[in-house]
């Protein structure tokens, strides 16, 4: 929880510096479309011979850092706030699709990370 509280800390702060550079109210969803997806990600007793729950938390626990310093490193080189989000919020994608159960791979596929 700590992960990601800092990585919401990050994100506010470049928010505020970022102000002058995009002036919206910028944020980035990433997650799954299938709608079985939520149980799959929740279930822990589930046994999957490919992938693991929680394969959205995860990743966004253990790459909070690097999230974060991928956007960073886009907002100092003139992104936009939405362009350096979406850049964090597709390596969480990319992350989280590694972890991602497979059966039919139609989960693994609604994978989506957009700017809200």
């Amino acid at each position: 929880m700590a992960e990601i509280q800092r990585l919401q800390q990050v994100v506010d702060a470049l928010r505020k510096k970022a102000a002058r550079i995009d002036r919206e109210n910028v944020s980035v969803i990433v997650g799954y479309t299938a709608n079985y997806s939520v149980f799959v990600h929740e279930d822990l007793e589930a046994n999957h011979p490919v992938g693991q729950a929680k394969f959205l938390e995860q990743p966004a626990r253990e790459h909070a850092g690097e999230i974060a310093r991928i956007a960073r490193t886009a907002l100092s080189q003139g992104k936009t706030l939405s362009e350096a989000l979406l850049l964090g919020g597709l390596r969480l994608q990319r992350e989280s699709m590694l972890l991602a159960p497979v059966d039919t791979s139609a989960m693994k596929n609604s994978a989506f990370t957009r700017i809200e």
